[in-house]
């Protein structure tokens, strides 16, 4: 590449100055300003659906893994709730298998002045 003239922008010279800016009436604007007029409309229109596109599809996979975040999000909260809904179930299913014992229903007959009486038991066949 060959050496750039010294009214272009001189990293070096910027530097030794204490100044990092660039004015507006340098040189390299103006640069930018003929390159892009070089450009012909096909090309424009290319360049800009380019950025276009791109500007879309980052938007686009922000979007999509907030919806994936957001999604996790709830699944965990049903899976949690699933969870606690399951166990209840058993919890139930404990007390209802303890109070269905036979000592226990024995129990609660005699306490009733209930007597147990194996003559009226029938047992079913086919």
């Amino acid at each position: 590449m060959a050496a750039k003239p010294k009214e272009y922008f001189d990293i070096k010279t910027a530097n030794q100055n204490g100044s990092y800016n660039i004015s507006a009436d340098s040189i390299a604007p103006e640069l930018l300003r003929r390159k892009f007029k070089k450009l012909s409309n096909v090309e424009k229109v290319f360049y800009l659906s380019v950025t276009v596109t791109a500007i879309i599809l980052a938007i686009g996979m922000v979007f999509v893994r907030t919806k994936i975040i957001e999604v996790e999000q709830n699944t965990l909260t049903i899976q949690a709730e699933v969870a606690t809904k399951e166990d209840q179930l058993k919890a139930y299913d404990q007390q209802i298998n303890e109070l269905m014992t036979d000592d226990r229903v024995a129990n609660q007959a005699k306490d009733n002045g209930l007597k147990q009486n194996n003559d009226n038991v029938i047992k079913a066949t086919k």
